[in-house]
């Protein structure tokens, strides 16, 4: 019995020494021997596989070893298992959208929106103006004397390419002796490199110069130099067709007559209409007569289609000067210049002096009626036939045909206007202000 005692002894001394070689202690990482494959075994670090259990196993507990047993399996099963990737590394599902969270606006709803935000009539504008300034605006005399002062950059640079330009006048006389028409075009003022080619090469042709800025030119007035002054007509034409038909007929008649016009600024607000345009190349494409051209506008190309573009033969010429504006922009308003009568009155006179002795007193008539009633404040304008008879006592027309057609230049000219009144007769009225009517009056009068 002593000996089974013994061994009974030594077995219960083994199973604890055992015992106390599998249980971790504090503080150290759990290390496993496991029989699953090299590549599947990973070392885990985390708390929850430490051992729970720091006390040790009693003899009484007979049921340790197949916990032991158990708990070596679950270790090794969780070995074998390969760990979840990090949180981070997942794929994340968009969030389900919240029933309270706003729906975008529909594309109808941002219509209307923009609509209304941009259909109001009340835009803010800055009221920093010209007439806030407590300095107040030059006449235009002194504007123009203040700017001649002025010394102009880069002048030397300036005349240099200016001069330039001289070295194509030879070129320019030969192309239009072969049958295009030159235009030219840049940055700058191009009138005084024309007038320096007419003068050096033009003056003993025969040649018309026609600017195409002035507020009042018009087809007819261009019609009238060349048929009159030029090919030295003596007589009237019912119209400009009938004009056009007469120089056209009588340059194609004598081909030895040639015949060079000159136009600054054909891309001028009162040469961009259909008609006008339609006539100046009627009269380019003809042989014996030569076109020289500039213009200024950056979409004055748009003024010609494939038609008048056949009919101009334009050759273009890059001419940039930088030269300054001064007598295209003379008969435009400036903000700077305080607005007077002085500009009206001098395109009023000059336009009546290229009429007629009968058409001026016609004009003056028409003044001296409208000054008349200028206190009256429902005055409308001189009906027709009221007109019609002052003009005839005062001898200035015979019959209502003529002075119709002395009307229509008045009105080409941009002098009258004319209106219907609610009794259907026609009322004729000066478009110019009571002030500069006076002024041209006394100047009349003198």
């Amino acid at each position: 019995m002593a000996a089974v005692d013994d061994v009974h002894f030594l077995c219960m001394f083994s199973l604890s020494l055992e015992s106390e070689n599998r249980t971790p202690q504090k503080g150290r990482k759990v290390q496993f021997v496991s029989t699953t494959p090299h590549r599947l075994r990973k070392r885990l670090s985390d708390p929850s596989l430490r051992s729970d259990s720091d006390s040790e196993l009693s003899p009484s507990d007979s049921g340790g070893e197949e916990e032991d047993d158990d708990d070596e399996e679950d270790r090794v099963n969780q070995s074998s298992t390969p760990s979840k990737p990090p949180a981070t590394a997942l794929y994340k599902t968009p969030a389900k959208k919240s029933k309270t969270a706003p729906e975008p606006p529909s594309q109808a709803s941002l219509v209307e929106e923009y609509f209304e935000a941009h259909g109001s009539s009340k835009f803010l504008t800055s009221d920093r103006t010209l007439q806030r300034l407590h300095t107040p605006k030059l006449d235009r005399e002194t504007l123009f004397r203040l700017l001649e002062g002025k010394p102009a950059c880069y002048s030397a640079e300036i005349e240099k390419l200016h001069s330039s330009h001289h070295e194509h006048f030879n070129k320019w006389m030969l192309q239009l002796q072969l049958g295009y028409s030159v235009l030219l075009y840049g940055l700058g003022s191009k009138k005084a490199l024309l007038e320096e080619f007419r003068v050096s090469l033009l003056c003993q042709e025969m040649h018309l110069v026609v600017n195409g800025f002035f507020p009042s030119i018009t087809l007819k007035s261009i019609l009238t130099a060349l048929s009159a002054e030029l090919l030295e007509h003596q007589g009237t034409f019912r119209n400009p067709a009938d004009q056009l038909q007469y120089i056209t007929t009588t340059l194609r008649e004598q081909p030895d007559l040639h015949v060079y016009l000159l136009i600054h600024n054909i891309d001028g607000p009162m040469l961009r209409g259909e008609k006008t345009q339609n006539a100046l190349g009627q009269l380019a494409s003809l042989p014996n007569l030569h076109l020289v051209a500039s213009i200024d506008h950056i979409n004055a190309p748009l003024v010609w289609d494939q038609c008048k573009l056949s009919q101009f033969n334009w050759l273009w010429w890059e001419c940039v000067c930088f030269q300054r504006y001064v007598e295209e922009t003379s008969y435009e308003n400036s903000l700077l210049v305080q607005q007077t009568g002085a500009l009206a009155l001098s395109s009023l006179t000059h336009v009546l002096r290229s009429l007629t002795a009968n058409a001026r007193g016609i004009f003056k008539l028409l003044v001296e009626f409208q000054l008349e009633n200028k206190d009256n404040s429902s005055y409308t304008g001189l009906s027709f036939q009221d007109f019609y008879q002052r003009c005839r006592e005062a001898f200035l027309v015979n019959s209502d045909l003529t002075l119709r057609t002395q009307l229509t230049e008045f009105r080409d000219h941009k002098l009258i206007r004319t209106r219907k009144g609610a009794d259907g007769v026609e009322y004729l009225l000066v478009a110019v202000d009571t002030s500069t009517l006076t002024d041209f009056l006394e100047k009349e009068v003198e």
